[in-house]
């Protein structure tokens, strides 16, 4: 009964986004493969690499279990992957004929939402600026490629209320990619 699926890219079984990034042809025959089966690709998700682009180091441990073995324990290169993975993803989606795109944000100041002691003032305000600063190339190359990118409002996520990506999107010079996956069970949670 369903007319869209969405393709969750952190699971090779399901999408070579390496590969989607780099032929046309592959992309072609996975939306035929789809369409065989009575549905379309309405986007690709990139929940799990979107959460790495910007990990707190307090919590690099739990976030490892989304990296490839090989990056575990490496939280540089992990983020350094997760953000080209991300950037794959955007030529994906164009290579597949898609115009929107699933994902997280990440999560480098949620602790500070109920903050004991108090935060310093200004940190929420800098966390913001790098968090727009890591997120900005990677928007821009899904600019380049045609494709929104948007942000699942999720609690865990340092965008997780409208307030939240009202600061992120202004931090990121209001970006034309960025937007709102509006799931409504998430903004009651």
């Amino acid at each position: 009964g369903y007319n869209g699926v969405q393709i969750p890219s952190w699971d090779s079984r399901l999408i070579d986004l390496e590969l989607a990034a780099g032929s046309k042809t592959y992309c072609d025959e996975l939306r035929g493969r789809a369409e065989a089966c009575g549905v379309v690709i309405t986007e690709l998700s990139t929940h799990l690499q979107g959460q790495l682009v910007a990990v707190h180091p307090a919590y690099d441990l739990m976030f490892d279990a989304f990296a490839p073995e090989h990056l575990q324990g490496k939280p540089k290169a992990r983020t350094e992957w997760a953000v080209q993975t991300l950037k794959n993803a955007a030529i994906a989606s164009r290579n597949l004929g898609l115009n929107a795109h699933a994902t997280f944000s990440g999560a480098l100041i949620w602790h500070t939402v109920y903050a004991w002691p108090q935060r310093p003032k200004g940190l929420v305000e800098a966390g913001f600026k790098e968090l727009a600063a890591r997120w900005k190339p990677i928007l821009d190359v899904f600019d380049e490629c045609g494709v929104d990118l948007c942000y699942e409002i999720h609690p865990g996520e340092d965008l997780h209320d409208g307030v939240t990506f009202e600061r992120f999107l202004a931090a990121t010079g209001n970006h034309t990619r960025c937007n709102i996956l509006y799931d409504p069970s998430h903004f009651v949670l």
